[in-house]
């Protein structure tokens, strides 16, 4: 395992992660504050865009995998083949899905399903009309950014995404200052953010992978077969997933009385474990490369330990953000979002987090189905997992008065379960190790969740949070201490080296 250039990914993924986080924490107040009630629409049509890209996932999951295993195996014409069909079967995608999208920009106000008040329906027109937009760019231009993935250069593109939110901030304040805050500036932002993404991962192609290109005569309607019957799997495992964690904004605009209102409440609640279940994702993305070289390399004793440094690292970093929620959620909604409820908001975000107190210790896990091209029961268990939340929630719904909360609790119930009994089992499998490999790892996630929540609590009853100072205050004594205790416990050796590798790495500015 490259250790150096793991550790450097690592640290320009988390630093890009940061930006992108601070400016959507600090943009959601502002627009709440201007437009009340308004923002869930933001997430809401984020959320019709994620659907969209469940069918085109189809296509595009199994892309990376395979040019990055034909080209570490020297088979660049093979490669270069995918990488094409790839694009221009995206093109397709994209022409495919322009016809829906028009007409429910166009009709929006007359959808049976989307209830938007009469004074924000044009605002909210236009922002679905660019949230679209940037859809169509990104997935037409997707194919690009397997070059920075093959070779093991994800710095680069996190870079370039750090660039690209500061980019989208200038923007909207500019456009803010100049003109009275708006909704569709939020999509405008992002697609001009996208543009700039696209620019760069189509330059870094050129540069790492010289012989790559996209060619009309390379295009193989079989290879777009091949990719689409493996990738149609990953699909179902999304639409799962989006049943689990998505069609909750949806259902409480539509099932619950005070609809806006409610939605909005949701979404707010749903961003901090949104954010840290992209934090989890972030890294877990940087191991995603050398686990699929290792697997190519066909050195299984390395890629294990790959995973198992993963499992380690995913615990020494996640456990403190979700930690600090349990500990500190309520005094952070008390002062990020003042005329919301927080106790409400912090009952919401800890059943949105439950899930990841299990999920963040075996993350990685879900690309050994990919690597492996043994998607098929894991995609059918998620789905399955989805469609019982869906209906739990229902059954809550109309029988509780837990209100919204009955979405969030649902989806919660069911990925621990999943988590629990299915995913590590299976992944072992797929892997030919013991069964039970991956369980001491879940039990110390537990384990360092409840000794820094512990530590939290205890703090909060020495010095009471009222001010963001002694919020601020209380993270800079308490995030080191929780950073130390998860080092010596939780790390071994050469995830330490890793960790100190990665903190020299920034400190020298190496990219």
């Amino acid at each position: 395992m490259d250790k150096k250039r793991l550790a450097i990914n690592m640290a320009a993924q988390l630093l890009a992660f940061a930006v992108n986080m601070g400016i959507s924490f600090f943009l959601a107040p502002i627009i709440e504050a201007q437009m009340a009630n308004t923002y869930g629409f933001v997430t809401l049509a984020n959320q019709f865009v994620l659907y969209a890209q469940i069918v085109v996932s189809a296509l595009n999951t199994m892309a990376s995998r395979f040019v990055t295993i034909h080209i570490h195996r020297g088979e660049e014409k093979e490669a270069g083949e995918y990488f094409s069909s790839v694009f221009f079967g995206n093109v397709i995608m994209a022409g495919i899905f322009l016809l829906p999208a028009l007409v429910i920009v166009i009709f929006m106000g007359n959808l049976p399903f989307l209830h938007v008040p009469a004074d924000a329906l044009h605002d909210v027109q236009l922002l679905w009309a660019f949230v679209f937009l940037n859809f169509f760019l990104s997935i037409i231009m997707s194919i690009y950014s397997v070059s920075t993935y093959a070779m093991n250069r994800l710095d680069l593109t996190s870079i370039r995404s750090m660039y690209a939110d500061i980019l989208r901030i200038i923007f909207l304040f500019g456009t803010f200052l100049l003109w009275r805050p708006a909704l569709w500036l939020v999509g405008a932002a992002s697609l001009i953010s996208t543009c700039y993404t696209a620019f760069w991962n189509r330059r870094y192609t050129r540069q790492l992978l010289p012989g790559i290109t996209v060619r009309r005569q390379d295009f193989r309607w079989k290879k777009v077969w091949e990719l689409i019957s493996l990738g149609a799997w990953n699909s179902l495992t999304r639409l799962g997933q989006q049943l689990l964690d998505g069609v909750d904004i949806l259902l409480s605009g539509a099932l619950i009385l005070d609809e806006s209102a409610s939605m909005t409440m949701l979404s707010l609640a749903k961003m901090v474990p949104t954010a840290i279940s992209s934090l989890m994702g972030t890294v877990v993305g940087v191991f995603n490369p050398q686990i699929t070289i290792a697997y190519a390399e066909g050195d299984k004793e390395k890629l294990v330990d790959i995973i198992k440094s993963c499992n380690r690292i995913l615990i020494f970093i996640m456990s403190i953000p979700i930690a600090f929620l349990t500990a500190y959620g309520r005094d952070f909604y008390a002062l990020w979002q003042p005329t919301k409820d927080p106790d409400m908001l912090q009952r919401l975000s800890l059943l949105a987090v439950g899930v990841l107190y299990v999920s963040m210790s075996i993350q990685v896990l879900y690309h050994v189905f990919i690597i492996t091209k043994k998607v098929k029961w894991n995609s059918l268990v998620v789905l399955g997992s989805g469609i019982c939340s869906s209906l739990l929630s229902l059954i809550l719904l109309s029988k509780t008065d837990l209100g919204v909360a009955c979405f969030p609790l649902s989806s919660m119930l069911t990925g621990v379960l999943r988590n629990m009994i299915f995913t590590p089992i299976y992944a072992a499998r797929c892997l030919e190790i013991r069964w039970n490999r991956f369980y001491s790892d879940i039990f110390l996630g537990f384990a360092s969740i409840g000794t820094i929540t512990v530590l939290g609590l205890l703090s909060r009853m020495i010095v009471p949070i009222h001010s963001w100072i002694i919020l601020l205050l209380t993270g800079v004594v308490m995030g080191p201490l929780a950073l130390l205790v998860n080092f010596f416990v939780i790390l071994r050796k050469q995830e330490r080296n890793m960790v100190i590798g990665m903190v020299r790495s920034r400190l020298k500015g190496e990219a």
